[in-house]
């Protein structure tokens, strides 16, 4: 797990007093323990779960009285708080209770803070802005031949151009904004996605999302619930509508391990203003696993997805399945290789279009992904970007297969 950079400023006192405490650990395992606590501690101050965060502390140097580094974190954390008094407390405490030499007392009366104000909520902000070819705007599919009807009625039809594959360029922007909205960790976001294209104009859109979110902590576990609604234009037209409900449980685990577990359950209802019969609604379970090293990263996920329609859709119901794989790696001290694979399976549960295409349809959508991420500075990145997209089906007309180029400049924190 990585320190958070307000920590860094304390790690040369921390390294110096904290010795004080493990030379008095009585055993190995207890060192263990202490530290897995004050890792912990530390996560919870990064998550703004502060009440944890000081209850942690505060258990950690009823143990070990001489952390110095648990009680240098609660003086500090006091003093983020407002709670000037009872920071000069603990530093107080601090200087009595540990065997300190003049000059790291001297150190510690530096670091001591001379004003402690409540501070003003967080704010993130990135933009991304974006140049790119697209090989299929429109999805177009990949044979233009297919057999409509069955039995002595079937015949062979050929798409008009307009359903064939249609290539453009196009640029676009992303901005998303976050703020804090409470001290307990409470999140407000904001997504905006805006895309243009040349000379198909018809299939530009627009993406704003807006969603809030809280973490909680039940027993050994992490939780995270996540709201958020969405809607998408099309040709500058409303196309698409969604709310989303979503439960994320992270298990605890040994801060020092590269691993990392959790489980999302999701709700997502989606609804299409212009479209008749295409409404529905998704639940979802996904797994996640990540492992991280210092220049390396891997991630997967499985989920199970359970599509129910509302209405006389096309197809009815279907399940499916949703995989993904992802692998950075660092190269140079400034680059980043990025890989990534996912693959999404449809199953519907009834014919397609009676009499017209009698089959159920089976849907097969697999993405690879290659890109090479630069960091210019520590908050931008430009990165050149390769995907492939083949949707595989057993119904010809609806299959499609299409390539992207994209360059991308991202601004993070400005």
């Amino acid at each position: 797990m990585k320190i958070e950079r307000k920590h860094l400023r304390f790690l040369p006192l921390l390294l110096l007093l904290a010795s004080f405490a493990h030379v008095r650990a009585e055993t190995s395992a207890e060192q263990i323990d202490s530290e897995n606590l004050y890792m912990g501690a530390l996560k919870a101050i990064s998550e703004k779960r502060h009440d944890e965060a000081k209850a942690m502390l505060a258990n950690l140097i009823e143990k070990i009285p001489q952390h110095a580094g648990a009680w240098l974190e609660l003086a500090m954390l006091q003093c983020e708080l407002g709670n000037k008094a009872e920071a000069d407390r603990l530093f107080a405490k601090m200087k009595q209770s540990l065997p300190l030499s003049e000059d790291q007392i001297h150190k510690l009366d530096l670091l001591q803070p001379k004003e402690c104000h409540i501070k003003p909520p967080e704010k993130h902000i990135s933009v991304s802005l974006e140049v790119g070819y697209d090989t299929n705007v429109n999805q177009g599919a990949s044979n233009p031949n297919f057999m409509l009807g069955s039995g002595a009625t079937q015949q062979e039809i050929v798409l008009l151009p307009e359903y064939q594959p249609k290539a453009d360029r196009y640029a676009a922007i992303a901005v998303n904004m976050s703020k804090d909205l409470s001290r307990e960790g409470t999140q407000g976001f904001t997504q905006l996605r805006v895309r243009s294209y040349d000379t198909l104009t018809s299939y530009n859109t627009m993406a704003l999302a807006l969603g809030i979110e809280h973490p909680w902590k039940w027993r050994d576990f992490g939780l995270k619930g996540t709201a958020m609604a969405s809607a998408l234009t099309l040709g500058g037209k409303l196309y698409q509508k969604q709310e989303i409900a979503q439960l994320r449980l992270t298990p605890a685990i040994n801060p020092s391990s590269p691993w990392r577990f959790s489980t999302i359950a999701a709700y997502t209802n989606v609804q299409y203003p212009t479209l008749a019969n295409f409404d529905g609604h998704t639940w979802e379970l996904r797994s996640l696993a990540s492992y991280e090293a210092e220049k390396f990263m891997l991630q997967g996920g499985l989920a199970y997805l359970a599509d129910r329609a509302h209405a006389d859709r096309q197809g009815g119901h279907r399940e499916g399945y949703y995989a993904n794989l992802n692998v950075r790696r660092q190269l140079l001290q400034q680059t980043e290789l990025e890989l990534g694979w996912t693959q999404q399976l449809w199953r519907s549960a009834a014919i397609y279009s009676p009499n017209l295409i009698d089959v159920a349809r089976r849907q097969e959508i697999q993405t690879l992904k290659a890109a090479l991420n630069w960091y210019v500075t520590n908050n931008q990145a430009i990165q050149l970007e390769f995907r492939m997209t083949n949707n595989r089906e057993n119904i010809s007309i609806l299959q499609y297969n299409g390539k992207t180029v994209q360059l991308n400049w991202q601004w993070q924190n400005f």
